[in-house]
């Protein structure tokens, strides 16, 4: 947790920067007296970002505005932006709460009545009679937490894949406004790799690690089954190696991204000075192409660093609610194995415990998924800023 912390800090510091940069290029432009006549905000392609939003919301709920929250962004009503989606976080977070109360007191109660039937058991003298009870109480316990984490399975997919859906409907229209800030270069040289990551993220999240933490889980309960600790060793291999692939994907990607930044949007501002040069040397006219240049690349940076501010508040929107809902089952198992500590079976206790914990790893596995794109966004928005310095 300290580490995602670290990371998520990050990302909110290239947020910052990206904002400071944003109103550099908007001061320059009102300096010049001029209302950008560029790549406007109006010229932003938006219909593909606004038609899955509009997929995402149902009937009755509020519906997102991608160019509507740009325009907020570019005039600063941050406080306005950050309560309205702070509203929609928790609105969705309270029907999850009221979902899933009814399932977590049914396990409880279930724990309980089987620690029950056992000390009336024992005091018989009838072991098998009590040994009996317990396996029955254990198969229907397993039973609910198991379709309780297929739930949390099924919300951890279903967020990885809203996430992966959205930056496939942004990124056309973002690379395109990177191209008008001056970033040609860059766009081509990334568009490829990002869509391609893309395609890989949605294979090992969606097709590898989401049915082996079904497997995963599966195996764990079956272990507790058996006083004797008979498969914990394979399930603790099968949990380091999807930590690790989740690690090594983010490292990847995150890597190429920064080395790219590093070398490709410096290849564009130097590209655009040499035209901006060669420009101003033309006689009678190079003034003020040198002016025109700077004020359409000024207003495409705008309009690129608008877009992504705007693009991380909604992938934050996508992925806050089910995460908090995951974070709050795991709390919640955690407090129910600690109050059937004292009377039932460890067996029984082990069995919550790891079902908390496999919704901690799907927990990371979700905040994986939405930093590794926050960072990707933030990252592009950082390094293409160069062509502005171009001049």
């Amino acid at each position: 947790m300290r580490k995602f912390l670290r990371i998520v800090c990050g990302v909110f510091f290239l947020l910052t920067v990206t904002a400071m940069q944003t109103m550099r290029v908007q001061a320059a432009g009102e300096e010049a007296g001029d209302t950008v006549s560029g790549y406007t905000l109006e010229d932003f392609d938006a219909s593909t970002i606004q038609a899955y939003l509009d997929r995402l919301s149902g009937e009755g709920e509020p519906h997102l505005s991608f160019k509507e929250l740009m325009r907020r962004l570019m005039s600063g009503e941050l406080e306005a932006v950050f309560g309205e989606t702070a509203e929609l976080v928790f609105e969705g977070l309270f029907r999850e709460i009221r979902t899933n109360a009814g399932l977590m007191g049914q396990i409880v109660i279930l724990a309980l009545t089987g620690a029950v039937f056992s000390s009336f058991s024992g005091i018989f003298g009838s072991g098998h009679v009590s040994e009996t009870g317990f396996y029955v109480v254990y198969l229907l316990l397993m039973t609910f937490l198991a379709a309780s984490f297929f739930a949390s399975v099924r919300v951890a997919d279903e967020v990885a894949k809203g996430l992966l859906e959205f930056m496939q409907a942004l990124l056309p229209a973002y690379f395109l406004a990177v191209t008008m800030a001056g970033g040609g270069l860059t766009s081509a040289g990334v568009c490829g790799f990002t869509f391609a990551a893309i395609g890989l993220v949605q294979t090992i999240f969606t097709g590898i690690l989401m049915p082996l933490m079904r497997v995963y889980m599966m195996l764990v309960l079956a272990g507790h089954l058996y006083r004797e600790d008979m498969i914990s060793k394979f399930t603790e291999i099968l949990r380091q190696g999807m930590l690790w692939t989740v690690k090594t994907l983010f490292g990847v990607i995150v890597g190429f991204h920064v080395i790219q930044g590093m070398i490709l949007p410096q290849a564009d501002a130097l590209k655009n000075a040499s035209v901006m040069r060669v420009a101003q040397m033309i006689p009678g006219v190079g003034a003020g192409a040198g002016a025109v240049s700077q004020l359409v690349m000024g207003s495409g940076i705008l309009v690129k660093n608008t877009a992504g501010a705007a693009a991380m508040v909604i992938l934050f929107v996508l992925a806050a609610t089910p995460m908090l809902k995951l974070l709050l089952l795991t709390a919640l198992y955690y407090m129910a194995a600690a109050v059937m500590q004292p009377v039932c079976d460890k067996r029984l206790v082990s069995c919550v415990s790891e079902v908390a914990a496999g919704n901690g790893m799907l927990l990371k596995l979700v905040a994986c998924s939405l930093t590794l794109f926050m960072m990707t966004v933030a990252i592009l928005c950082i390094s293409t800023n160069a062509a502005w310095y171009a001049g």
